[in-house]
């Protein structure tokens, strides 16, 4: 005996709204062709096609949208598509349309056509494809998430990001539009894979094996009215409890403000996220005999500054600057006491391994080794500022921007050309917390064009080369 079928509470509105627009034909007389009796009135025959349509619609968004988790070893393939959707509903709209040009040469139809368009419209509705910066016949989508943790927020600015004061805790949001391209796409280096249902939603999760994986889960939800799928990336300090409750209750709106918009990931091309891009920029090689040394001078190549570096000055603490001026103030409290002494601490190298057939497999923790900062602080001359095709407004933007752009790297030389030296490795094994960078922690202005900006670089590092380069000015000054 099979099961009672329960119609959905969206199904039932729209069956009491086709039976309310019928009873109001009731007072309009159908002329029917001469010399024929209707066994059935006109209006139960129309709907009894009208709810057949409604019946299929249900069906093929509801139960036909193809997706699937395969899991092979440390691999897991995402599946989701359309297409068996897509040709029931073309199959059923041609039958239901072939139905009613049957009725209409039986009957004479009322002038307004109404059931022509009832019918019709049922089935083969245009459904707007979802873009991140609508165009014409494009909609933009925002997400509305009761449950977010308590303790995280939304970065202003930067959709679909979610950060906490624990930096063990961010996600990313990004929306897949089923009606652009089908969802296809291998994930390596998978320890576990699990199908869960969130507040009557399938959604997969899938843990990567590395241990050093910040972002160490990715999880895809089916929006299935919407025809969508979000992808999350997942920071290893949220909980899969606190992912089945977000997903629970997030919902999809529509939203005319790009700045709320949801970013969609597959709106540029339809391609495969399995499809590999693989992108080079070729750099032009710097030579050693190229170098400045400490108060040359050498005009950018962009034509907006002359630049010269002063001066060169170490210490073992940031107390020598002025905290208005310290930029990335939480990577700086990694490496400082709360007198602002540099103190030593544990990096830990970070490991990645590949297949053989060079495909990447896992991150994880290497060595660690005790180590403290040493305080660079550089002092500039940024001097002949032109910057004419600039607005004026913008021009000090500009200028901060380039004063920026200065980075302090090490290097080693072979056959006379400079190669820059980078190390990937984390604070005491948190994947969170990066432990080397060759970006300005300070910058302030002290007069005359001249700029004060600071580093910090790990004694080891320090010891060896050093040079502070600008790619986008192609300016490269010796410091060490």
């Amino acid at each position: 005996m099979k099961d009672k079928h329960i119609f959905s509470e969206q199904y039932n509105k729209r069956k009491e709204a086709v039976i309310a627009a019928l009873r109001r034909e009731e007072k309009i007389e159908v002329r029917k062709p001469s010399g024929y009796t209707l066994r059935m009135p006109l209006k139960f025959l129309i709907c009894a096609v009208l709810l057949s349509a409604l019946a299929v619609g249900v069906y093929a968004s509801a139960q036909l949208i193809e997706f699937r988790m395969e899991k092979n070893g440390g691999e897991v393939r995402i599946r989701a598509s359309l297409e068996a959707a897509r040709i029931r509903e073309r199959l059923e709209a041609a039958r239901i349309r072939e139905r009613l040009d049957e009725l209409q040469n039986e009957y004479e139809l009322h002038a307004n056509g109404s059931l022509n368009k009832t019918g019709n419209s049922t089935v083969t509705t245009e459904k707007p494809l979802r873009s991140w910066n609508a165009e014409e016949g494009e909609i933009s989508i925002r997400l509305n998430i009761p449950d977010l943790p308590a303790d995280m927020w939304e970065i202003e600015n930067t959709n679909g990001k979610y950060d906490s004061n624990d930096t063990s805790r961010s996600m990313t949001i990004n929306g897949i539009d089923l009606r652009r391209s089908d969802l296809d796409q291998i994930i390596g280096g998978a320890a576990e894979a699990k199908e869960l249902s969130a507040g009557g939603k399938a959604m997969y999760i899938i843990t990567s094996s590395s241990e050093a994986a910040y972002y160490n889960r990715t999880a895809y939800i089916l929006f299935e009215k919407e025809e969508l799928v979000l992808k999350l990336w997942v920071s290893y300090g949220i909980t899969d409890d606190e992912l089945i409750a977000l997903a629970s209750t997030l919902t999809i709106e529509e939203t005319d403000d790009a700045a709320l918009a949801l970013p969609i990931i597959n709106e540029v091309s339809s391609a495969s996220d399995n499809e590999e891009k693989v992108y080079y920029v070729e750099m032009a090689p710097i030579y050693e005999s190229d170098l400045l040394e400490i108060g040359e001078s050498v005009r950018g190549a962009s034509d907006y500054y002359t630049m010269a570096v002063n001066s060169v000055e170490v210490y073992d603490s940031i107390s020598v600057l002025n905290p208005i001026y310290i930029l990335r103030k939480d990577y700086v409290n990694r490496f400082t006491d709360d007198k602002g002494n540099l103190i030593p601490y544990n990096r830990t190298e970070i490991v990645y391994t590949f297949d053989d057939d060079g495909k990447f497999v896992s991150m994880e923790f290497g060595e660690s080794v005790s180590t403290s900062k040493k305080l660079y602080v550089i002092t500039l001359t940024m001097s002949d500022i032109t910057m004419d095709m600039i607005d004026e407004k913008d021009r000090d933007g500009m200028l901060r921007a380039c004063v920026n752009g200065f980075s302090l790297h090490s290097y080693t030389v072979t056959d006379g050309k400079i190669e820059m030296l980078s190390s990937n490795a984390i604070v005491d094994r948190k994947p969170e917390a990066h432990a080397q960078s060759s970006e300005i922690i300070y910058r302030e202005y002290i007069g005359n064009n001249q700029w004060k900006v600071a580093y910090l670089i790990d004694e080891d590092v320090a010891n060896g080369n050093l040079i502070l380069d600008s790619y986008t000015g192609k300016i490269y000054v010796k410091i060490k």
